[in-house]
């Protein structure tokens, strides 16, 4: 009897504070202690196809802004354009601060370019741009770069999987060794083989944790996520977050070692970021200055860059050559705009960017139907401020969903339809696409991203014709509940056709 009115005691003080912590955010579903809302937005997720479906129920109900509790967190949903513009870009000093809990804290702890905050963040990030466009981002030189990687990548799979006349492969594996081969080159200047073992287990280890993460990951305390009680969930969904940890730091002392033993040579700025990041190091320590910069916070700055530069890059080219298997019709007009931008005698180039809008536009829808993130990273307020005109105090954290806002049927019409003119017939519809998300947040890699993405998808559209192995994969993701929206799995045929 003393254990049931102790727990009815528990049940009402968690009630009570419930009701008094909503009464001071935008209105949302009711929650439950402890489990918040979770039980409502996996039904909807079940019931209409997915967590963006799921919160969109939420949208249609509650508005533009809401709050769903992510279990004992209450988190703000901003799932309006103008909102988010209003706070993440005009008001970004307060908006802009990273929510550094649970997942987010694993591995990192407030390190790193995505995970940290204040002046570190600001340092680090300042750093990362500037190296990366030393080395050719924004400039000539960084195409050169993608497409030895482009070709040297097609030559390789022709030695290898070239059946009945064209090269024959799964998609992810392809653009997987491309993409991460471009990244790794700016990184630690080395290039990814078909045959190293130590790649496909690295990206075999970044699937399953992409795949098996949850949004409970994102919430729970670290100290939680690390105790014994949550070991059988976090051996699945963590470890191999701590084997791509692993591979980087690998490097790094490879690195140093190399540097220490004769057999690599710091130039001034240093040969890739690796090099760059060291040349730091030491110049801060000849000046007698306290730096951030050390081995340990290189370890974490290679883990978010090589996820953020790799990752969100291949996943988008697999989702393209899916849409444009099912659209012949839009490579053909593809084929038609570039072969008149470059008369047929040479690939497609960062300079053809203004002749070619059916690919700006083809590339922008491509962005809009993969949208990477099925739930958007987390911020935090730390001041007192107003989302649409309702108060939200400090110390809540906040979001926009960016899938959201690319599924918006008021915006994006007939939004499950790939629609690559919708671009050219709205000038003003590419402003509200943000895949690289909004506000000084966005992704530092998005110069390299779009580099890539204009220079690989406009070459083999010019190089290849796309068959695909079996039936044509659907436009649809096998993961619709994970954070991350994974592409269709699906074998393609490349066959060269002569310019």
């Amino acid at each position: 009897m003393l254990i049931i009115l102790i727990l009815v005691a528990i049940a009402a003080v968690l009630t009570v504070n419930l009701w008094r912590a909503r009464q001071k955010l935008p209105n949302g579903p009711t929650p439950l202690p402890i489990i918040g809302n979770f039980h409502q937005l996996f039904y909807n997720g079940w019931k209409y196809g997915g967590l963006v479906a799921g919160f969109d129920q939420f949208r249609k109900q509650y508005g533009k802004v809401f709050t769903v509790w992510m279990g004992p967190i209450p988190a703000v949903q901003i799932c309006d354009f103008d909102v988010a513009h209003e706070t993440h870009v005009k008001k970004a000093h307060t908006f802009g601060h990273r929510y550094t809990f649970g997942a987010m804290e694993y591995i990192r702890e407030g390190k790193g370019i995505i995970g940290s905050n204040g002046d570190f963040w600001l340092e680090h990030r300042r750093f990362a741009l500037m190296t990366l466009r030393n080395f050719g981002l924004g400039r000539n030189i960084i195409e050169d770069k993608i497409m030895e990687e482009y070709r040297y990548r097609f030559e390789d799979f022709k030695k290898t999987n070239f059946k009945d006349g064209a090269i024959q492969v799964n998609a992810s594996s392809l653009f997987d060794l491309l993409v991460g081969s471009i990244i790794n080159q700016l990184l630690v200047s080395e290039r990814f083989e078909q045959d190293d073992e130590e790649f496909e287990e690295l990206k075999t280890n970044l699937a399953m944790a992409l795949e098996n993460g949850s949004i409970i990951e994102g919430v729970l305390p670290l100290w939680m996520l690390k105790s014994r009680f949550m070991k059988w969930r976090t051996k699945t969904t963590f470890a191999p977050f701590d084997f791509v940890f692993e591979v980087g730091k690998k490097g790094i002392q490879r690195r140093v070692a190399a540097i220490e033993n004769g057999t690599h040579t710091l130039s001034e700025e240093g040969d890739d970021f690796v090099d760059a990041f060291i040349v730091k190091m030491e110049k801060d320590k000849k000046d007698g200055i306290d730096s951030s910069f050390t081995l340990e916070t290189l370890a974490v700055d290679l883990f978010d860059l090589w996820q953020a530069g790799q990752e969100t890059t291949s996943t988008t080219l697999t989702w393209a050559c899916a849409c444009l298997l099912n659209h012949p019709e839009v490579v053909e007009k593809l084929r038609k705009e570039l072969t008149e931008v470059t008369g047929g005698a040479r690939g497609v180039s960062l300079t053809d960017r203004t002749k070619t809008p059916y690919l700006n536009a083809t590339i922008n829808e491509v962005q809009r139907i993969s949208s990477i993130l099925n739930v958007n990273l987390l911020r935090i307020l730390e001041e007192d401020a107003v989302i649409d005109g309702h108060p939200v105090p400090a110390g809540t954290a906040f979001t926009t969903q960016l899938a959201l806002l690319h599924t918006d049927e008021e915006t994006f019409k007939n939004h499950k339809e790939f629609i690559p003119e919708r671009f050219l017939e709205n000038n003003n519809l590419e402003k509200r696409l943000i895949p690289f998300g909004i506000g000084k947040r966005s992704c530092p890699g998005e110069s390299l991203a779009k580099a890539e993405l204009y220079l690989i998808i406009g070459n083999l559209v010019i190089d290849f014709d796309l068959k695909p192995v079996g039936a044509i994969p659907k436009i649809e993701s096998p993961t619709p509940f994970s954070p991350v929206k994974r592409p269709p799995v699906y074998d393609i045929r490349f066959i060269s056709r002569a310019h």
